[in-house]
Order: structure tokens, then sequence, then C-alpha cells
């Protein structure tokens, strides 16, 4: 009997077929995690840039407007500063802290997220009530002159400058 060898060349090698399955694995791999993390928003290390305005309802409370911010971050990433005229903190938190709050509940900073997205976006605004029971500000009066400043947590960065309430 004669053995015959056949030359199949047309086939891959079966290590060279792992290797290929591998490969093809990670690279689907990575593409998957790339563009899952864009849905689930990264986080931002660069901090916002943006802009508020400030304006007194005649009755010595304070409403502090962001009109721009970008990128809109989450209120988890934002810390919040009351300074008095010398500078100093008077009072301060996360924007998480005070989400949610109304006047009245013990809170004399409070956030007010108009379109209930959990990040600062334009249109959202602080509200300021000195004198308000049990806060932290029932021993102020008055705020005119103080500033508020916003801080990116990630890397303490300032989100655009400090606004001063003044009438």
């Amino acid at each position: 009997m004669k053995r015959r060898i056949v030359n199949d060349e047309q086939a891959v090698s079966p290590v060279i077929a792992v290797i290929l399955m591998v490969a093809i694995t990670v690279v689907l791999a990575a593409v998957l995690y790339v563009w899952a993390s864009s849905f689930l928003g990264g986080t931002t290390k660069n901090a916002p840039t943006g802009s508020m305005i400030a304006s007194e309802d005649g009755s010595g409370d304070w409403t502090i407007q962001i009109v721009k911010i970008n990128p809109q971050v989450s209120v988890n990433s934002v810390h919040w500063y009351l300074l008095d005229e010398q500078g100093n903190t008077k009072t301060d938190g996360l924007v998480s802290d005070v989400y949610g709050y109304y006047e009245g509940q013990g809170k004399a900073v409070i956030f007010v997220d108009n379109d209930f997205n959990g990040k600062l976006s334009p249109g959202d605004k602080f509200e300021v009530h000195p004198g308000d029971a049990d806060s932290e500000l029932a021993s102020v009066n008055d705020v005119t002159d103080y500033q508020f400043r916003l801080k990116f947590e990630p890397n303490g960065d300032v989100i655009g400058y400090d606004i001063s309430l003044q009438a």
C-alpha cells in the first residue's frame, strides 16, 4: 500500500486561526468599551467653562442663574461656595447636597435643576436665602457684596468666575 500525502494549501493552520480569533475578540471588546463609555458619560477631566448672572428679588433673596456651561457636568462633581466680604467661606457644599430642596427646608442655598437632568445646565439656578431659619445663614440678614463660586471637584478648578452679589 502506498500512502499518499495530500498537500492542501487552502486552509489556515489551527495556531494562526486561534491567534486571529483572539486578536479580533480583543479589538472588538476595545471598540465596544469605548462606545459604551460614551453613553455612560465618562468623567470630564478638565473643568468646564461657564458664566452666571446674579439678581436680587427685593427682599434680600438672591438667584444665581447659569447662563452658559460647557460641557455640562454632574451635580456630584461640583462644589459651591458663598464667600463673605473678606473672601472667607461663609457656607459651602456639593451641589448634590442642596439639590431638590425648597426655601424653608433648612438650607440657605438651594439648587434648582430646571431641566431635571442631574447636571449643571444653562437655565439652572442657585437660590440664596439669608436669614432662613435653621440654616447656616440664619444669623445673616444680608449677603450683598458676598461672592458665589463654583469649583469642579475632580481638579479643583473654578468654573467660570466668582459672581458678585451686588444690587
